[in-house]
């Protein structure tokens, strides 16, 4: 939903929706305020067979990758996980086809197992 709001002079266009003022009131405490995480997503690579990571699943995204064929940029779908606070990506095909069956939010082990010619093959084990 694109909202548009007029601040004296000033029009704020932003996305989704929100409570205008309490935006403008915490936008006066920024300076008291702490980071949490880093929003910034980082690539996490499994090198060999079992290597593996736990995380939150947090969704599945889009990132720019260059096609080493074309010299394309091109998107592709990858997997989200929250790890020490920290987002994580990996753009695997076999990982982001078994994480489509895995509810945000959910706590996993990721484990690499093999590959099969090009494709690294994942498990994805719930935590509980």
């Amino acid at each position: 939903m694109e909202i548009e709001k007029n601040t004296t002079e000033t029009a704020i266009q932003v996305s989704g929706d929100f409570n205008f003022t309490e935006l403008l009131a915490k936008s006066e405490n920024l300076s008291k305020l702490k980071p949490v995480m880093n929003l910034t997503a980082d690539y996490i690579e499994l090198e060999k067979p079992t290597d593996s990571f736990r995380g939150i699943f947090i969704g599945i995204g889009e990132i720019n990758v260059t096609d080493k064929v074309t010299g394309e940029l091109k998107a592709i779908e990858a997997s989200r996980f929250l790890v020490d606070k920290q987002v994580k990506i990996n753009a695997g095909v076999s990982l982001v086809r078994e994480t489509k069956n895995v509810p945000v939010g959910t706590a996993v082990q990721v484990t690499y197992e093999r590959k099969e010619g090009n494709v690294k093959i994942y498990s994805i084990a719930l935590l509980g």
